[in-house]
């Protein structure tokens, strides 16, 4: 099987490795970072942390890859999904499948443009990585990934879970892959929004005696828009979950920050805070503690003159 990582920042360069090591597939790492492709065409990824490894694995742009796909892994920033999908609609044929993992909600309907909605598997991911520098990567976590084709084709999407599992990815097939998007879209609009804002490990913002009346407040949100949403979520449940990520990963700068704090780029914000704001919207439910949080992150980003 070939499997083209479109997106190949920390997370996606962690799931390719992981893909490459431990299956018979064949991996491709797709990237616009030159310097990040050309360490790795030179050097091999190099793997620090929870793993320490240097595996070899090939790596080029978007627009240079020409070999159809049977798996494509779409792991770039929200805000650059249907660019990436323009970039690679070349090597998409009628069997291609996609799974998208990507932080946020409402991907789905970008990724309708390009193919069919069988060929479309949503996920999860809650995994643990940071890029320490071209063609290298620090995984400081060990994570799950949940998959389920959004069309007809749960063949293929067990297929895609199977092979993942196999790679170390602790990846299962889940009938309610929905439930689980919602939920990390909680751990991301406390965790990554908050230490973005505050700039601090997800642990320091949770030792802070502010933070317990803020995370409540954002969840209960989360939770009644979901609600109205289809979604079966409980606050309680809900909290229970987010406490125990941030113990887990109270040392981690999740992604957001990365983005904003550390390389000055813009976030994906709109896909988490703001998108729950815009369902709460559709649904005359109010949503201030999201909507400010999107605000102070787009006046930061302002500020900083994110690109």
């Amino acid at each position: 099987m070939l499997v083209y990582i479109a997106g190949s920042g920390a997370m996606g360069s962690t799931i390719g490795y992981h893909i490459e090591k431990n299956t018979d597939s064949r991996v491709i790492l797709l990237d616009y970072w030159q310097d990040h492709i050309d360490k790795i065409n030179e050097n091999g990824l190099m793997v620090s942390g929870k793993v320490e490894d240097k595996i070899k694995i090939k790596a080029m742009r978007p627009e240079e890859a020409e070999e159809e796909a049977d798996l494509i892994v779409v792991m770039t920033k929200s805000m650059a999904l249907e660019a990436m999908m323009e970039a690679i609609k070349g090597i998409i044929g009628e069997k291609t499948q996609i799974l998208c993992l990507l932080n946020g909600m409402g991907h789905e309907k970008i990724l309708e443009k390009f193919v069919d909605k069988n060929q479309i598997n949503m996920g999860v991911t809650i995994w643990a990585a940071g890029l320490t520098g071209p063609g290298q990567i620090e995984i400081t976590g060990k994570g799950t990934i949940d998959v389920q084709n959004i069309g007809d084709d749960e063949e293929n999407g067990r297929k895609i879970a199977r092979l993942l599992d196999k790679a170390g990815l602790g990846a299962k097939y889940d009938n309610d892959v929905m439930f689980a998007i919602w939920r990390k879209v909680m751990v991301n609009g406390t965790m990554n929004s908050m230490t973005s804002l505050m700039e601090c490990t997800i642990g320091e913002f949770f030792d802070s005696s502010r933070s317990k009346d803020i995370i409540s407040e954002l969840v209960k949100e989360f939770t009644e828009v979901g609600r109205a949403e289809g979604i079966d979520l409980d606050k309680k449940e809900m909290l229970e979950y987010i406490y125990k990520t941030a113990e887990e990963a109270k040392d981690h700068h999740p992604s957001m920050y990365q983005d904003l704090i550390e390389r000055n780029r813009k976030t994906e914000i709109d896909f988490i805070n703001g998108a729950v704001v815009e369902k709460g919207k559709a649904h005359n439910i109010a949503t201030p503690y999201n909507k400010i949080v999107t605000q102070l992150i787009h006046a930061k980003e302002d500020i900083r003159g994110a690109k």
